[in-house]
């Protein structure tokens, strides 16, 4: 009789998904019918023989040892992932995206062993009729954002408020999915934010911005309006109106815009539909500059500005740095994708890997590379973490 090994079915569930493999071709090349499969997935463990084993976990790339590791860390519920465009997404697409949030979740419980990590600090639970730029502010408020300044580090203000990040190629294909977030775990108590490692550092903050105003305003249950709603949070909590009335340009232009865009870090589309919002410009100015926008390009690349807009390579693109900081305090040891794999779950390297390589360097690193040194500089404290006990 052939050797067998007990195999857990969720295990094999999440290495097919996050590698987005169909189930026919898997099936037929253990020499089983999609059926049994599906009851292989669906399974708590089944014997499979080792033969069978080895075969499957060449073809999804992933240790031997992950399918014999009970699954751990929280469950993330296919329906919890708030994803702008939801509707354009293939239903396989989005369980690959659960999957990866499953693996980042196991990785921030197994990390959280090793380190202790900021508290949660952001409002939830806000009452009913809380508008977007209500919910932004008390957000601010909450995180010690003065309304007049700038947020010097998006990323770095939502990992201080206990919230991880992690930045990797994962598969979002739409370009309208820069970023996702979730509430994980049987009581939804435990957030995430993943976002692609995009190069516009004007998109990069928003997007982080965007979904932390899910977080915030949708912790249950999500309206039709959620992404508006998400939308309008992100713009006042990267610009209070307050300082925008008392900041806007009297004749409101592309160039006069510009000055507020370098202050306050926001894409002129951004700073357009604030302005829009909160009547600064009336329906037929806004349209006039966002047609400005589709027709100007850049001279060298002729882009338009409506794809890359003016100074989107002035400032590097934000990365979060709390994952890597907890390794680095709590295993006293340089991350590495062998490191993290062993201590969650066995997960496969490179996608260990693609979580590591959207961590930003050590603030040394950061300096010598000469690239925002001096926004660096006033974030090289990340969190005071310290080692458990």
């Amino acid at each position: 009789m052939a050797e067998t090994v007990q195999v857990y079915g969720y295990r094999v569930r999440q290495a097919r998904t996050i590698r987005s493999s169909p189930i026919k071709p898997l099936a037929q090349l253990l020499g089983m019918s999609p059926s049994a499969w599906t009851a292989l997935e669906r399974s708590a463990s089944t014997a499979m023989p080792v033969m069978r084993l080895r075969a499957l976990a060449a073809k999804l790339r992933f240790p031997h040892d992950f399918f014999l590791t009970p699954p751990g860390g929280l469950p993330v519920h296919r329906g919890s992932l708030l994803l702008r465009a939801k509707k354009t997404i293939k239903i396989a697409e989005i369980d690959a995206l659960t999957a990866f949030a499953e693996m980042v979740q196991e990785l921030w419980q197994s990390l959280a062993e090793h380190a202790t990590h900021p508290p949660l600090r952001i409002p939830i639970g806000l009452p009913a009729g809380t508008s977007p730029e209500e919910a932004a502010r008390l957000t601010r408020s909450a995180l010690d954002l003065r309304e007049d300044e700038p947020i010097a580090h998006v990323m770095h203000t939502v990992e201080r408020a206990g919230i991880p990040i992690a930045v990797a190629g994962v598969g979002m294909p739409d370009a309208k999915h820069d970023a996702f977030s979730v509430w994980a775990g049987d009581f939804h108590d435990e957030p995430l934010i993943v976002a692609k490692p995009v190069n516009s550092w004007e998109r990069t903050r928003w997007s982080i911005a965007h979904e932390l105003g899910h977080l915030v305003m949708h912790h249950g249950i999500i309206p039709d309006d959620a992404e508006e709603q998400a939308n309008r949070f992100a713009n006042e909590f990267l610009l209070p109106v307050s300082s925008l009335q008392k900041e806007w340009p009297s004749a409101a232009t592309l160039s006069t815009l510009y000055s507020l865009k370098q202050r306050w870090h926001m894409s002129l589309a951004s700073l357009i539909m604030h302005g829009r919002q909160n009547g600064l410009l009336d329906e037929a100015r806004a349209s006039g500059l966002f047609k400005q926008l589709s027709a100007r390009r850049d001279p060298h690349t002729q882009v338009t500005w409506k794809v890359q807009e003016p100074g989107w390579s002035d400032l590097a693109p934000e990365r979060p740095r709390l994952i890597a900081v907890m390794v680095e305090r709590g295993l006293e040891e340089q991350p590495s994708a062998r490191l993290l794999s062993s201590i969650s779950g066995k997960w496969a390297d490179d996608l260990m890997q693609e979580v590591l390589d959207g961590q930003r360097p050590a603030p040394a690193v950061s300096r010598a590379e000469g690239r925002r040194s001096q926004e660096v500089e006033s974030v090289s404290n990340v969190i005071a973490l310290r080692r458990r006990a």
